[in-house]
């Protein structure tokens, strides 16, 4: 599938770009929610604390930048679930680099630092582009955003 070509300032670079399109919390919370797995509003909202306003406003605005595709699920009344597109799907090493370095520059005292379950290996791995126990890659398919205790449990 072909990106179409849109018009762009001439000083306008690709990182300004992307920042107008992703670069708000909201945004960054339903990217999370849709690498979890979830599909419809109902899972997005519970996922992600937004305002019903808030979320239809962002589910917009990543659709209209074809990073999600919306897509009928019931007939009556009319139901949509949101899935990422290809593009949706390759800002995971971003978002992925994000909760790293959050995790190392921005630490919370009372909050333990991201884990992933990598579920090919089993194991606990930090955010990154490799699990940090097998090497393997981590992808959105095949990891799990953990709490700590939780995830200690789970790779036990």
């Amino acid at each position: 599938m072909e990106k179409p070509e849109k018009p762009c300032a001439p000083l306008t670079c690709p990182i300004v770009r992307s920042v107008r399109l992703i670069g708000d919390e909201w945004v960054l919370l339903v990217l999370r929610a849709l690498f979890r797995g979830a599909h419809r509003f109902d899972e997005l909202q519970k996922q992600t604390g937004a305002a019903t306003n808030i979320l239809t406003n962002r589910l917009g605005r990543l659709v209209e930048g074809g990073l999600v595709v919306k897509s009928p699920y019931q007939e009556r009344p009319v139901r949509y679930k949101y899935e990422l597109s290809p593009s949706g799907v390759a800002l995971f090493p971003v978002v992925m680099e994000l909760m790293r370095w959050g995790d190392q520059w921005l630490p919370c005292e009372n909050v333990a630092p991201a884990m992933l379950l990598h579920t090919e290996c089993g194991k606990l791995s930090r955010p990154g582009q490799q699990c940090s126990e097998c090497g393997g890659a981590l992808t959105p398919r095949n990891i799990e955003l953990v709490e700590s205790e939780e995830g200690a449990a789970r790779a036990a």
